[in-house]
């Protein structure tokens, strides 16, 4: 049998949105990671990085080793040092990590999977995703309850249903086989979201595994770059047709702390240039006039110097800080007729200037399913009157967060909404109940 190699890259964004990079990446010889943590800021990205310094170990030939136990192993591990950190660290409660590992013996790939990071097999220009979702979304297309088509436009497409989160969890095994000429590709899904799977077919196909690693981050950050883009590239190859093996391990996202290559690594475009500006601290540089050695002594010409510093300083990180609170704080509003609706900010003003505006509007299908549609966009309104009477005060309270949390508090919501109402004399219906004095019930269109 022809001995293979790997020829492989890793790149990774923090995207245009986030803060920091919650994703972390590893490619070597015998191994490829990718690791998409959660639980946000700092507890995530210790998560995927925890994850992928249990697995690194297993970058060597596996020889005759079972290598699904062997990943899997490692990955139970890692998941045991998530649930100690939380237990002593009790602020870090909810953080985790998707997880998707390759293990490559020379003939063919052990996989490890958890979670909704991907892995993609290009081979004779076709892409195939070799792995299944564990999402929500996922779930409602396996039932045939959802078009794949669908599931990119769904409001709870990011509610995952497995990740290391220092509890059980089953992850899938399985063997892979590889051919000379596959190439592959595991992205988390600050990839997979924005760009379509035949732009990323297309993108994969391109140059050698650097060139495509690096159009495949510019891509993403191209289509908004909302969230970490991660992404691991490898060729299989024939040993004896690769006279320039790649045998040095590459990593990235949370794992390389040399923030300023990574950003010196984007490509030069009006998007990549818009992330840099997002993500670099303002530096005001003080204009200091000369003063005459005889006006004051010394010991007392800088004080003021250094306290308008010090002044500028404080304004600068609050004005930042407060930006960036006020762009990622999103919470659950009861508006005009009861309607709920998703703003995004602070729920206060000042100087009468509201701190806030409407994002979404939330929809409420017949079936009790919650869509989140642009603002006053034509459909049926999710309102109080649609909840059980015990949550409607509740829902006037909610707390903010991310969009994310607030996605969560919606379904939650909907879980809690009333049967529709089904006239009496309407035998073809199954579902709902009789619209009668005493019996509550919503209307739905």
């Amino acid at each position: 049998m022809t001995a293979l190699q790997l020829n492989f890259t890793a790149a990774s964004d923090t995207g245009l949105v986030r803060s920091n990079n919650e994703d972390a990446a590893y490619a070597g010889p015998h191994l490829l990671v990718l690791a998409d943590g959660m639980g946000g800021h700092a507890a995530g990205e210790v998560a995927s990085q925890m994850m992928v310094s249990h697995l690194e170990h297993l970058d060597r030939d596996p020889e005759d080793n079972d290598m699904l136990a062997l990943v899997g192993s490692a990955a139970d591990d890692a998941n045991a040092s998530i649930a100690e950190h939380v237990k002593t660290h009790p602020e870090t409660e909810g953080m985790g990590t998707t997880c998707i590992a390759m293990m490559f013996d020379g003939t063919q790939f052990g996989v490890c999977h958890v979670g909704d990071s991907r892995g993609y097999r290009l081979r004779g220009g076709t892409l195939e995703q070799f792995t299944i979702d564990d999402t929500y979304v996922q779930k409602l297309v396996d039932e045939g309850q959802l078009d794949p088509d669908e599931v990119s436009s769904h409001p709870q497409k990011s509610i995952i249903l497995k990740a290391y989160a220092g509890h059980p969890v089953d992850p899938t095994l399985f063997l892979l086989d590889a051919q000379p000429g596959d190439r592959i590709l595991l992205c988390s899904d600050g990839l997979s979201d924005p760009v379509t799977a035949s732009t990323i077919e297309t993108t994969l196909a391109e140059g050698t595994p650097d060139t495509a690693a690096r159009k495949l981050v510019e891509l993403a950050l191209r289509s908004g770059g909302p969230d970490n883009v991660t992404v691991v590239v490898a060729d299989v190859v024939e040993a004896h047709n690769n006279p320039r093996p790649t045998t040095a391990p590459v990593m990235a996202g949370a794992l390389n702390v040399n923030k300023d290559h990574l950003e010196s690594s984007r490509p030069d475009t009006a998007a990549s240039r818009a992330a840099a500006l997002q993500n670099r601290p303002q530096v005001i540089e003080p204009k200091v006039d000369e003063v005459d050695d005889d006006e004051e002594p010394k010991r007392f010409r800088w004080v003021p110097l250094v306290l308008a510093i010090v002044v500028l300083a404080a304004l600068t990180g609050g004005g930042l800080w407060a930006k960036n609170y006020l762009a990622n704080n999103y919470y659950v509003s009861v508006e005009a007729e009861d309607s709920l609706v998703i703003r995004q900010g602070a729920d206060f003003s000042i100087f009468g200037k509201d701190l806030n505006k409407v994002y979404q509007d939330s929809c409420l299908t017949k079936e009790g399913s919650v869509q989140l549609v642009e603002p006053e966009a034509d459909c049926t309104s999710f309102t109080l009157q649609d909840l059980q009477p015990s949550v409607r005060e509740s829902a006037k309270s909610l707390p903010s967060g991310s969009y994310d949390e607030i996605q969560a508090q919606l379904t939650r919501l909907a879980e809690n909404a009333l049967p529709v109402c089904v006239s009496g004399d309407d035998k073809d219906k199954k579902k709902g109940d009789l619209k009668s004095p005493g019996v509550d019930c919503r209307e739905a269109e």
